[in-house]
């Protein structure tokens, strides 16, 4: 955690009486997308490695190139927490490519992209990392497995075993969690199920007390038809689907509210009415979301056993290695997993520098 400067007297005794700094997993997703140099600003501009041991999960022939970027921004040396640092973690993979071409994606640097993301998953049902943080990848670095997970927050899901999960995209002012998500607008309503509405405020509300301290979270379900279906003339799914949802996360003692017209509900969460706002579709949650924060937003994996966290955004193959790339939403996802790793470590009483 970040000491301020009335409490450096402390750190000395808190390493002495078995502290240990925070452990995050990193990612570098597609080598030939922006992932690589948003990662390292991020660093740069967060100065994480310096308080935590960050490990950079990337294939083992990439290894020396990014051992020589790292030290070309200082990102290697010491640190004045004993066990802080950056710390390269070579994954085999029996796919080989040669030098990267930003810009160029290949099923080489897809295979590369999986590979390390596999690797810390790994690590993390091991226990030997506090949060992970995955840089930007295609889908079809998935195209090999079979069933085939839409996209990281599935597979990680998987992997690590968790029960029910959700995708929550955060920004300073606004939180969204899309209930169905990478599927066609003419299969939604086909797809929408009160338990799937159940199951994605369940642990939404876990990532947010166990993760953002917040003791009793607010959740407004969104409407999925115009003026909440108005009695039935526009659709029956709000009857028939979302209320019955409504009704059991409040008999869960989960203070929910809805379902909300979609024209309204997201005023009413940016100014405080409620902590995150369930929607029934993608584009119903990402759209308002990246109007408000389109630079600053996260992407969050509840439901998990540790912190994921992502930049809002993909690889960006057009703009890769030009330095254009904005590091803002990596530089949260950053920040936020140091403090959702941060608070779980205190909740249970694991001292950490």
């Amino acid at each position: 955690m970040v000491m301020l400067p009335s409490a450096r007297v402390s750190r000395t005794s808190m390493i002495q009486s078995g502290a240990t700094p925070l452990r995050l997993g990193l990612t570098l997703g597609d080598l030939a997308g922006i992932g690589p140099e948003v990662s390292v600003q991020a660093l740069l501009q967060t100065d994480l490695h310096r308080r935590c041991l960050v490990r950079i999960y990337v294939v083992a022939e990439h290894q020396d190139w990014l051992r020589a970027t790292c030290q070309r921004y200082g990102l290697l040396g010491g640190t004045p927490i004993p066990d802080a640092g950056l710390q390269i973690v070579p994954v085999e993979c029996a796919v080989h490519s040669g030098p990267q071409r930003p810009g160029l994606t290949s099923e080489a640097s897809q295979a590369h992209a999986f590979a390390a993301l596999e690797a810390m998953a790994d690590a993390a049902v091991l226990g030997e990392i506090d949060a992970m943080v995955t840089g930007p990848v295609p889908k079809s670095i998935f195209d090999h497995l079979t069933p085939r997970p839409p996209g990281q927050t599935e597979f990680l899901a998987h992997r690590l075993g968790a029960k029910r999960f959700a995708m929550m995209l955060a920004g300073p002012r606004l939180r969204v969690v899309p209930v169905t998500t990478h599927i066609g607008l003419r299969d939604v309503a086909g797809a929408l199920t009160t338990q799937g509405i159940v199951d994605c405020g369940l642990a939404a509300v876990d990532a947010l007390t166990r993760w953002m301290e917040l003791s009793a979270p607010r959740l407004a379900i969104c409407a999925l038809n115009p003026h909440a279906g108005e009695g039935g003339r526009l659709g029956d799914e709000e009857e028939r689907i979302i209320v019955p949802a409504v009704e059991q996360l409040r008999e869960l003692g989960i203070h929910a509210e809805g379902p909300h017209v979609a024209d309204t509900v997201f005023y009413r969460a940016m100014n405080g009415r409620f902590d995150a706002v369930l929607c029934m579709y993608h584009d119903q949650a990402l759209g308002p979301l990246k109007t408000v924060h389109f630079h600053d937003a996260v992407n969050l994996t509840c439901g998990l056993p540790i912190p994921r966290l992502s930049p809002d955004h993909g690889t960006a193959y057009d703009i890769a290695g030009r330095g254009t790339a904005d590091p803002t939403s990596m530089v949260q996802a950053l920040a936020r997993a140091e403090r959702m790793a941060s608070r779980a470590a205190l909740q249970l009483n694991r001292p950490v520098a």
